[in-house]
């Protein structure tokens, strides 16, 4: 190579170096700005204990948390395998093992192995085995452990390594290697040295022989494939590395070496028996997830280390569960197949909540039919995302349109469908038929799909979206602006049960909703609150529109599509069914003073389905008779401000005497008004007119008076609808008009 050449290169390595070197000046920056360098030490500090205990509170007054609190015995929590042990109960074998097969300078670094950590840097960076890290030390195992953070990334690893940093300047030695060993993961569900000797051993973790605690040394590096009971001989040949690196360490003599090798080990062969967990029920299991989900976000770690530390931390956990009701709602559920039919020889499946309307507690909750048989299934109430059908209705549409003083309860539309721009009409009503003028009360009442969407129409959409966002509905903000997605809960995404019944808490709770919630707050084993879960209330709708809005969803159970419910016959009770496109899902959302409820119906795999009655208001009603028949209060509120007035039916207007000599009958109905919106004027739509009582029609101005009829008509001029049967058309005047 020419002195020039030489020169060009040296520049471009020169050059190429210096750009690596500002490349990772600038990453190493960037992520240590970026990273979470501390580890809260609340997350390692456990007691002797490992179960976590479950309480509920035998309330006086709920609202205001007045009661006892008792323990849920049947509902402990806990890894059978996991138990905590000190460090000086442990052999010094077992400490030697751990210490020189996995972090032999343990005792000499301050939480990083800078010689194996460079190494392993060097081996990422060139795509050796596999481009993974590896080269922690225990301090760095622990914070992975304590954690849950498993993924392989560099940003990961240099997380890692700062919070092994602080937690030495934080912690002893001694405290650390105590915490490792208790918390390190052995395999067959199995976490910490002492419940490893009981499970593969059947000994307390001090009776270990040095041959068994190289065996749990062992499968620290690859748990499956070093399981002693699954793979033995795997386990075995481990083992005699980690007995080489005592020897090596000069933590055992070649003697001790020797007599370890040929050790016979016994293996626990009733692993398996042992390895079964009890079955949670339905709430303990949303429970889990909630308390997990919340641990996981105030101590930023991830969610199977949340969930470790509920199974093996000996937490105290205070929920909100009534038991009775839980189990009354468990009870109905296993024996859901007497009370719904089958549909061609399939039941469907279905899922229940309850929840107190002024603290959203919830109080039972099931997620499936049948008795549970298996942990961590999936939960219908919680998971399930369907299309909500007509229960969207008060919620995206009436109510918000009470609240902007759109409608009231008198407020007529026309029941007509709409005409498209490719000339047909839609929506369509269930059952198929259109009624003509109707108030509001009647169109909740009935679910009047047109009538909906008119209003939608009025209101408009990003105002109804902007409720949902309220009531804490979620949908697509780009493809749900439309009149199917929100006035007929044709949402393209669906919703959960839970959620849809926490929204209908604000019509019974003064307008206000807060957080749907399985527990008040959980502490450690030493009685330190590691977790609380308030009541955060927020306004939605006015108290006003809340009772208005119940008003008119006690009819909807008292005349309209609920009406097979029985409790109403001496109890309070308000609520809306829903069906989806095709008759895919049933709902029935209600409550009563005390509790609202929500019940879906429906199969997994979508299909249609037939009933004469609605079977999720049929649950709803079985489980709302049980948990009111020992309430005292069984009436809805009322206000000062709320005002009941007469109106007549077609136009929402004060009642004149022609409404109560419409050729029907009388149409003066009365209804509720905030205190301001009632009606003020007359109604101009009622005119009386003669018809002649042969054939109905408008009498001719020589008609003899013995054949006029005075009659009340309706002077209302509606657009033709070719093909379709508008129910009041025969009512009008221009219908009763002689062809000239």
């Amino acid at each position: 190579m020419t002195k020039k050449k030489k020169g060009a290169f040296f520049k471009v390595t020169l050059s190429v170096i210096l750009i690596i070197i500002l490349v990772l000046t600038i990453l190493g920056f960037y992520w240590y700005s970026n990273i979470d360098k501390e580890i809260d030490l609340s997350l390692i500090r456990t007691g002797a204990s490992s179960v976590t205990r479950i309480y509920y509170f035998d309330y006086e007054d709920r609202k205001n948390r007045i009661g006892e609190a008792k323990e849920l015995k049947e509902e402990e929590l806990f890894l059978q395998k996991s138990e905590w042990s000190s460090l000086y109960d442990m052999p010094k074998y077992l400490i030697d093992a751990f210490v020189s097969i996995e972090d032999r300078r343990f005792f000499e670094h301050n939480g990083v192995d800078w010689p194996r950590t460079f190494k392993a840097f060097f081996n990422y960076i060139f795509g050796s085995k596999g481009g993974r890290f590896g080269g922690s030390t225990i301090t760095q195992q622990l914070v992975k452990n304590l954690t849950g953070d498993n993924q392989t990334t560099a940003k990961r690893k240099i997380e890692e390594i700062f919070r092994a940093i602080n937690l030495e300047k934080k912690l002893g030695k001694n405290e650390i290697l105590e915490l490792y060993l208790n918390v390190v993961y052995l395999s067959q569900n199995c976490y910490g040295v002492s419940a490893g000797a009981k499970l593969y051993f059947n000994k307390d973790v001090s009776e270990l022989t040095l041959g068994e605690c190289a065996a749990l040394a062992s499968i620290v590096k690859s748990p499956i494939n070093y399981d002693p009971y699954l793979n033995i001989e795997n386990n075995k040949n481990r083992r005699t590395l980690v007995l080489k690196a005592m020897l090596n360490e000069e933590k055992i003599t070649e003697y001790e070496y020797n007599e370890a090798i040929n050790e016979e080990i016994n293996i626990n062969s009733n692993i398996e028996n042992e390895n079964k967990a009890g079955i949670y029920s339905w709430y303990t299991e949303v429970l889990i997830d909630e308390v997990s989900n919340d641990l996981a976000k105030k101590y930023n770690i991830e969610i199977e280390a949340a969930k470790k530390m509920i199974m093996k931390g000996g937490l105290n956990i205070y929920s909100v569960i009534d038991p009775n009701l839980q189990n009354y709602v468990e009870d109905i559920y296993e024996n859901y197949k007497i009370y719904v039919n089958h549909q061609n020889g399939l039941f469907p499946e279905s899922a229940c909540v309850v929840l107190d309307p002024e603290t959203s507690d919830i109080l039972a909750i099931v997620g499936g039919t049948g008795k549970k048989s298996k942990n961590m299934l999936f939960n219908r109430a919680t998971d399930a995302k369907r299309p909500l059908g007509s229960v969207i209705k008060p919620i995206s549409v009436y109510a918000p349109a009470l609240e902007e003083n759109i409608i009231n309860y008198a407020k007529v539309y026309d029941d007509t469908p709409l005409k498209m721009e490719n000339g047909t009409y839609w929506p369509r009503n269930s059952p198929d038929r259109y009624r003509g003028l109707v108030p509001i009360y009647y169109a909740v009442e009935h679910s009047i799909n047109t009538v909906a969407v008119k209003v939608l129409r009025d209101l408009r959409i990003q105002n109804a979206l902007n409720y949902l966002d309220k009531f804490g509905i979620s949908y697509d903000s780009e493809l749900d602006r439309n009149d199917s997605s929100i006035a007929l809960g044709q949402l393209t995404n669906g919703e959960s049960l839970l959620n849809i019944t926490n929204a209908y808490c604000a019509f019974n709770n003064d307008g206000y909703i807060s957080n749907p919630k399985t527990y008040l707050y959980v502490t450690d084993n030493y009685g330190n609150v590691i977790l609380t879960n308030e009541i955060n209330e927020e306004k939605v709708i006015s108290k006003d529109t809340a009772l208005i809005m119940t008003k008119m969803l006690e009819n909807v159970v008292e005349n309209g599509t609920a009406k097979n419910i029985t409790i109403k016959e001496w109890c309070d009770v308000a609520g809306k069914t829903g069906t989806s496109s095709n008759n895919e899902d049933k709902w029935f959302i209600g409550y009563t003073p005390s509790y609202v409820c929500g019940v879906w119906t429906g199969y997994d795999i979508p299909k249609p389905m037939y009933y004469s009655l609605n079977p999720s208001s049929k649950i709803f009603d079985m489980i709302m008779t049980y948990a009111n028949k020992n309430k005292d209060n069984n009436s809805f509120k009322n206000s000062i401000e709320i005002v009941e007035r007469e109106f007549c039916y077609d136009s929402g207007m004060l009642p004149c005497d022609q409404c109560k000599n419409d050729i029907r009958g009388n149409r003066v109905v009365s209804g509720y008004f905030k205190f301001g919106t009632e009606p003020t004027e007359k109604c101009t739509l009622h005119k009386e007119i003669s018809i002649d009582k042969d054939d109905g029609m408008i009498a001719k101005r020589f008609t003899p008076f013995w054949k006029k009829r005075r009659v009340s008509l309706l002077n209302y001029n509606r657009n033709e609808y070719p093909g379709i049967e508008i129910l009041d058309t025969n009512f009008l005047i221009k219908t009763r008009k002689r062809e000239e």
